[in-house]
């Protein structure tokens, strides 16, 4: 599900779209703490990865490198587009196409039955259509929507949609980054349905699953519910690395870069002997960042446990297979381990590059960091499924 900036050019500066859908493109994840980008070629089932990189975001004042834990929304904008530009200028080939996602509360996504019609009456009565189910001014966003499936409910068919509303500034500033950074943005996606793109493409068995794909990024974590390769339930939630990150200031007492390391290089003590072991040695900035890690692991396998519930009661059937989990947060050590517990169910990492060749000299570490980035690496300009 993504947004076709052409239903916008009224509202958002002009990009030349002739030609578009034949031309190549790049994915650009823009994210929190780092920008991840990825170019793919070829089409499904036949990708080859081209180029990947991960792009620390840091401030930059005065012509003087200022690192911070957090920026200003100003400063983020500023340093991202400064960097997404040195990029672009970087190496031979790049493409001037660029795929990018947005999420977060500022992004709604809704499952809606519609009264059957075309996809060309639906573009025109859309905003009328979707007003009811969407909590912003109706003319503040932007609408994009896909047709799922025929329903029949009281002798009447209905098509089932999904229905996604975005701020529209924040689509603009995503807009005005990319812009400025020389690239021309095609498609704005949403996170969780570029991880279903990522999914679909690198599990064989997608279409005969169920699964939940919960993506830890540091300011946010995006869920979404595959079921037979269509996302039913998407949600994002503010428990995340910096969540981590603040608790293990307040128990450790340090700054929030450094509690970002600690964090990666200790990890979760899973098993009560490790703890004792630990402690026993004198291990204790391993403990105590166990411990900050173990209270945020908790909340983040509850609210996994509350959206499998909401799926299971809309259908005996409805039943979450697994777990699988993406972003840089799934890299911190055993929390995949202790979530399989919590849960009791299977967890597994995401490795987006599954059956992608090329993709080989990717170090481990960066493949669920870069999940998001490889599905929109995936979409095409003109593709707004």
């Amino acid at each position: 599900m993504a947004f076709d900036l052409k239903q916008y050019l009224e509202k958002i500066p002009a990009i030349p779209l002739p030609g578009l859908a034949d031309a190549d493109s790049i994915g650009i994840d823009i994210g929190s703490s780092s920008i991840k980008v990825v170019q793919l070629k070829g089409s499904s089932g036949k990708y080859q990865l081209i180029r990947w990189s991960v792009i620390p975001i840091i401030a930059t004042a005065e012509g003087e490198k200022s690192e911070k834990a957090e920026l200003t929304p100003e400063e983020k904008k500023a340093a991202t587009t400064n960097l997404l530009r040195n990029y672009r200028g970087s190496g031979k080939g790049i493409p001037k196409n660029a795929i990018s996602s947005i999420s977060g509360s500022s992004v709604i996504v809704r499952y809606v039955k519609f009264q059957k019609l075309t996809r060309k009456e639906l573009t025109k009565t859309i905003r009328v259509e979707a007003e009811p189910y969407i909590p912003f001014n109706i003319e503040e966003v932007y609408i994009g929507f896909h047709p799922l499936r025929d329903v029949t409910e009281e002798g009447k068919t209905k098509m089932e949609t999904v229905l996604v509303a975005a701020k529209q500034d924040q689509v603009n500033q995503r807009i005005e980054i990319l812009e400025g950074a020389g690239f021309k943005p095609a498609v704005i996606d949403v996170d969780a349905f570029a991880l279903e793109a990522v999914y679909d493409e690198s599990v064989k068995n997608a279409s005969e699953e169920t699964v939940l794909v919960a993506n830890m990024g540091l300011t946010q974590t995006n869920f979404v519910i595959i079921e037979k390769g269509i996302s039913l339930v998407v949600k994002d939630s503010p428990i995340s690395g910096n969540s981590i990150n603040k608790a293990i200031v307040k128990n450790l007492g340090v700054d929030l870069r450094m509690a970002e390391k600690m964090k990666l290089s200790n990890g979760l003590l899973v098993s009560a002997q490790e703890k004792e072991t630990a402690l026993n040695e004198g291990k204790k900035e391993m403990v105590g960042v166990s411990n900050a890690i173990s209270t945020v692991a908790k909340d983040l396998t509850m609210e996994i446990k509350k959206l499998i519930e909401f799926h299971s009661m809309q259908g005996a059937d409805r039943q979450v297979n697994r777990v699988i989990l993406s972003g840089g947060g799934a890299n911190i050590k055993n929390l995949i381990q202790f979530m399989s517990k919590e849960l009791n169910l299977p967890v597994e990492k995401l490795n987006p590059f599954a059956g992608i060749s090329g993709a080989e000299g990717v170090p481990e570490e960066y493949h669920a960091t870069l999940g998001v980035a490889v599905g929109l690496a995936m979409r095409r300009p003109g593709d707004v499924k």
